[in-house]
């Protein structure tokens, strides 16, 4: 329907919100607007629910008041309800904002605001400890410079406006999954000028002489009760041991007791330990924020802000990092001249020392050519000695070779179970003999399976399985005869074998696998055994033993015998041959790596 723009016009009247959501608001008390959900935490002055807003339909956090109050408003009453107009009117996306202030139904204050979620730096901080050092990522402590960057910038928001925080610690800051960062409570922030207006001073909050934060993350003049001293410089001292707990996973203040931690605060001439792996921007950045003397550090929570954005952003302090590095080169070279030269006993501990110094250099100034210098000098002249190290690493690799080699052994033997087929095809004629061939070879393949599955199979053990093997070449050598097959199947063991026994035991490994020929051959020659061959002017005649000579399963099982000695060794060569060529790749490899090292006037001479 068209309606004319001369018709009379309704008078205009509020919205009813009751209406809108069918509800006599009117009717409404403070408590039946807020329904709790679940506790999330508790303090000594006030606990914190999970709550629903009814009246809105959305979750908040509500926090209330557990000290009595009497018909007067009490010291911590007044306490409370400053921390919430305190923080609701520090308008920040870093500050958690307050919604809603008033009293419940028991006359006790209380206030909402926003439900936050996520960790708290505390415990992210705890996971990171826990992981290995291979396990920490840098890109974590990116975004955590990130998260520190951004809780410095809402503290220099607050100082702006006269609010010192005064419990700044890991605990009271929440990352969330989206990038959020919240400073949290504010239950003990001083007011340092008349604003936010509105807000009552703390005259009745913190008397002088009063000690107010937690030991670790206090600036000295907290520690001290030094209430007129206390201002935006004393969140800075906080945000420094924050920063440094950031940069080292280790507290500011290593001491276990508070009262250590106490006493170290108020020390004028206390120094963090020097941590390792540190950017030195970053740590002299630490150094500076806690310095005893307030008038010592940065002027504001925004310098260090914009300092640890200058390092986010790559900006690096070439002079502070040269200096550095002049300082750990020269400690190198010192110790790789005790290394190569000085006393025998401790030339492995300066080793390692040079080159750790060395790294460092590198890792501050990557182009220092003395440093350099040191790590190609060290790697040019090797230790007369193994190293420890080095030879706890060689014995792993010989134990996982040598587990290896005997699965691969107990492979290659279980093959040879296909030509017993055969052996029945040409007809057994000694069934002891037979017997006996194929227990053997069943044994070496349990033994070389056990061995495998051992940590370690010592030299002695490995020898005992070879004259197994060779065991198992004198009985075979009952079918064909000594000088069949058995000399090649006695070689490619004895090479295997010799390469992986110690050196002491080679010399034996060659007796042992000569003496699977000689043994049966100068029985036969004694007339012990029954001889394996004849021979004429015209021929020489293999006679039967231990099985007969059928025609065709004969001739298959010696062409099948022959090709399994071509193959085998083959297949072992081409293996060794490998293995050998991976091992020169990566040697060419670390030779690349070492030449980059190299200044360039060194390696191009």
């Amino acid at each position: 329907m068209k309606i004319s723009r001369f018709a009379k016009k309704e008078p205009e009247r509020p919205v009813n919100i009751g209406e809108v959501l069918g509800r006599d608001l009117g009717e409404d008390t403070v408590v039946d607007r807020y329904r709790n959900l679940e506790l999330l935490g508790r303090g000594g002055m006030g606990e914190v629910t999970r709550a629903e807003d009814t009246l809105i339909g959305r979750e908040v956090a509500l926090k209330t008041m557990r000290v009595p109050m009497g018909d007067k408003p009490t010291w911590a009453s007044e306490r409370f309800l400053r921390e919430a107009r305190v923080q609701g009117q520090l308008e920040h996306p870093a500050i958690v904002p307050v919604y809603d202030i008033s009293n419940d139904s028991e006359g006790q204050p209380f206030f909402t605001m926003k439900r936050v979620r996520g960790q708290t730096l505390e415990d992210v901080l705890s996971e990171q400890r826990d992981l290995s050092r291979t396990q920490r990522k840098g890109a974590r402590r990116h975004r955590l410079l990130s998260a520190f960057v951004t809780v410095c910038l809402a503290m220099h928001y607050a100082h702006e406006r006269g609010v010192v925080h005064r419990d700044l610690k890991p605990d009271n800051i929440m990352l969330g999954a989206h990038g959020e960062v919240h400073v949290l409570d504010w239950g003990v922030a001083r007011l340092i000028t008349a604003e936010p207006h509105d807000a009552p001073l703390d005259e009745n909050d913190t008397r002088p002489g009063e000690m107010v934060g937690t030991p670790g993350y206090m600036s000295p003049e907290q520690v001290l009760g030094q209430l007129e001293l206390v201002d935006a410089s004393s969140d800075v001292f906080a945000l420094g041991t924050i920063l440094y707990e950031i940069l080292t996973l280790e507290p500011f203040f290593p001491q276990q007791h508070a009262t250590e931690i106490l006493h170290a605060t108020i020390d004028a001439n206390r120094t963090p330990p020097p941590p390792k792996d540190c950017p030195p921007e970053l740590y002299a950045l630490c150094l500076r924020a806690t310095r005893y003397d307030k008038d010592d550090r940065p002027q504001s929570a925004r310098e260090l802000a914009d300092a640890v954005e200058r390092y986010l952003d790559g900006d690096r302090d070439r002079e502070l990092r040269q200096k550095l590095a002049d300082d750990q080169a020269e400690h190198a070279r010192e110790l790789a001249s005790l290394a190569l030269d000085g006393p025998e006993a401790n030339r492995e501990h300066n080793r390692s020392q040079a080159m750790r110094e060395a790294g460092r250099a590198l890792a501050l100034f990557p182009e220092h050519d003395v440093a350099r210098t040191v790590v190609l000098r060290l790697l040019a002249t090797p230790p007369g000695a193994i190293p420890d190290a080095v030879q706890q690493e060689t014995t792993k690799l010989r134990a996982s070779q040598g587990r290896s080699f005997l699965r691969d052994f107990s492979f290659r033997t279980i093959s040879w179970i296909v030509f017993w087929p055969l052996v029945l095809l040409m007809g057994i004629k000694s069934a002891p003999v037979v017997g006996a061939a194929l227990a053997l070879v069943l044994g070496c393949v349990g033994f070389a399976f056990w061995l495998s599955r051992k940590p370690s199979a010592s030299s002695e053990w490995r020898l005992g399985l070879f004259g197994m093997t060779c065991a198992l070449g004198v009985v075979l050598s009952s079918i064909f005869g000594p000088l069949v097959f058995v000399p090649g199947y006695v070689a490619v063991n004895t090479a295997l074998f010799g390469a992986q026994c110690s050196k002491r035991h080679r010399a034996w490994v060659l007796a042992i696998g000569c003496a699977t020929i000689a043994v049966p051959l100068a029985l036969e020659l004694a007339g012990v055994l029954p001889p394996s061959m004849s021979f004429s002017t015209e021929a020489v005649t293999l006679l039967p033993r231990a099985t007969w000579f059928t025609s065709a399963p004969a001739m298959i099982a010696l062409a099948a015998v022959s090709f399994a000695g071509v193959i085998a060794p083959s297949l072992v060569a081409s293996r060794l041959r490998d293995a050998l060529l991976e091992a020169d790749a990566r040697l060419l490899l670390h030779k690349w790596h070492i030449e980059q090292l190299a200044p360039t006037k060194l390696s191009q001479s």
